[in-house]
């Protein structure tokens, strides 16, 4: 949760809500713990095994008390907006997790279905539409099947410039880089998945089958509350 902050004022480092001597949680040996309210943390233990998005989420219910008792006025999305900034300072979501931001986004991007991908029409206009993820590599490489009749597909063949962003769970990663139109017959068989027969009824040899392969160069990070812009050809 979050309130207005005083430099007397405790706060629990798992949801941010005030400590007073009463909702102090506990240790396995009974003692009182001075890091953890309650209901976050009893007898050595956290109450509830979540995310720190889910967290917010949670806490983000009590918005009403939030403003009842410090005198704000916050939408919920307000209200998540500022945990998100608050929370990644708290002790429980000072994460012992060491991987890069790369890495994060591989595993970020691996628990994506879709993707938005957005050619440059012939007006100049980004043309963003949701795309089925095929294979990828890494956290900005991603091979997507679509029509050779498609809007997106003449774009590309003028501008093979192009932008693509994948977000899961609150966290989000937006791409900027290049797509190739591949219509190569061993690749096209290679790349072939069971479910693209919905829409290319004759199979890998289908006319109208091509890939997409998209490879961000630069990236824009936003996950477990980093902000980071990143050069990815570096």
């Amino acid at each position: 949760m979050t309130y207005p902050m005083t430099a007397e004022m405790k706060f629990c480092q798992s949801c941010g809500m005030p400590l007073t001597d009463d909702n102090k949680g506990t240790n396995a040996d009974g003692s009182i713990n001075d890091d953890y309210c309650i209901y976050c943390y009893k007898d050595g233990k956290f109450t509830q095994d979540m995310t720190m998005e889910q967290m917010i989420d949670h806490c983000a219910r009590f918005t009403e008390d939030i403003n009842r008792h410090s005198g704000q006025n916050l939408t919920q999305e307000q209200a998540k907006e500022m945990m998100r900034q608050f929370f990644p300072r708290l002790k429980r979501w000072q994460q012992k997790d060491e991987r890069t931001i790369i890495e994060k986004a591989v595993d970020l991007l691996a628990k994506c279905k879709e993707v938005t991908v957005a050619s440059i029409n012939y007006d100049g206009f980004p043309r963003p539409v949701p795309m089925a993820k095929g294979v990828t590599s890494g956290c900005n490489e991603v091979w997507m099947a679509t029509g050779a009749d498609s809007e997106k597909v003449a774009d590309f063949k003028i501008n093979h410039k192009a932008g693509l962003c994948y977000s899961f769970d609150g966290d989000s990663v937006a791409l900027r880089g290049t797509v190739e139109v591949i219509t190569d017959d061993l690749i096209r068989k290679e790349m072939w998945q069971d479910w693209y027969i919905n829409h290319f009824p004759d199979g890998p040899t289908d006319p109208n089958y091509v890939l997409i392969r998209f490879i961000g160069t630069e990236a824009t990070f936003w996950i477990s509350g980093e902000f980071i812009h990143e050069n990815l050809l570096k």
